[in-house]
C-alpha cells in the first residue's frame, strides 16, 4: 500500500478544510466561502473554499506550510478527482472534485464543529457557509448568526452550542428531506 494513500485514509475532509481556511484567516482574509456539494445521486462531492486574498494560498510564508491543499488534492487524485486552484485580484478559489461512492473517499468528519470553531475564533470575519445534499440547500453566514444571536459574542458557550446545533439540524433536514420523499 502506498504510503500516501494511508494517511488520506486516516483524515476527514473537514481536517483538510479547517487546515486551508487557517491559512487564508492567516493571510489576512476578510472573507470565508465554504461551499459543500454533495450528489450522491450524480456521484459527485465537490468543495469550494474561496476568499478575497488575491494571492496563492498553497502556504503562509509566515506560519508553517499548508497540508490541507496537498492531502486534499492526494485525495481528488486518488478518487477520480482533480483539485484546481484560480487566483485574481478579487480574491482565490480552491475547487475539490471526487467521486462520492469512491471507496477511498474520505469522510465528511465534523463539519458542523469546523464551521462553529471558525466562527468562535473569527469574529471579524465575514464567513459563509453553503451546504448542499442532491439540490437542497443550507446556508449560513456570520452576518445572520450575529442578527439571530442580538448581540452575544460568538465565544460564549451558549452561542457555541447554539451554532452547532444550527449547522447539525439544517444538515439533518437537507440530508432527511430525501428519505422522506
Amino acid at each position: 500500500m502506498d504510503e500516501n494513500r494511508g494517511v488520506i485514509l486516516l483524515k476527514e475532509l473537514s481536517s483538510y478544510i479547517y487546515d486551508i481556511a487557517g491559512v487564508c484567516l492567516e493571510l489576512g482574509a476578510a472573507r470565508l466561502d465554504i461551499e459543500i456539494d454533495e450528489e450522491p445521486a450524480n456521484d459527485l462531492l465537490t468543495v469550494i473554499i474561496s476568499n478575497d486574498i488575491n494571492r496563492q494560498i498553497a502556504y503562509n510564508p509566515q506560519h508553517k506550510p499548508s497540508h490541507g491543499i496537498s492531502l486534499l488534492s492526494q485525495a481528488c487524485d486518488l478518487c477520480g478527482g482533480r483539485l484546481t486552484a484560480r487566483y485574481s485580484a478579487a480574491g482565490s478559489k480552491l475547487v475539490a472534485i471526487m467521486q462520492y461512492s469512491h471507496a477511498d473517499r474520505p469522510p465528511m468528519g465534523g463539519v458542523p464543529c469546523l464551521i462553529r470553531e471558525l466562527i468562535m475564533s473569527n469574529p471579524d470575519i465575514d464567513i459563509y457557509y453553503t451546504h448542499r445534499y442532491n439540490g437542497r440547500e443550507y446556508k449560513l453566514s456570520t452576518s445572520q448568526i450575529k442578527s439571530m444571536l442580538d448581540g452575544v459574542p460568538f465565544d460564549t458557550p451558549s452561542a457555541a452550542a447554539w451554532i452547532q446545533e444550527n449547522i447539525g439540524e439544517g444538515l439533518t433536514h437537507i440530508i432527511q428531506a430525501e428519505v422522506m420523499q
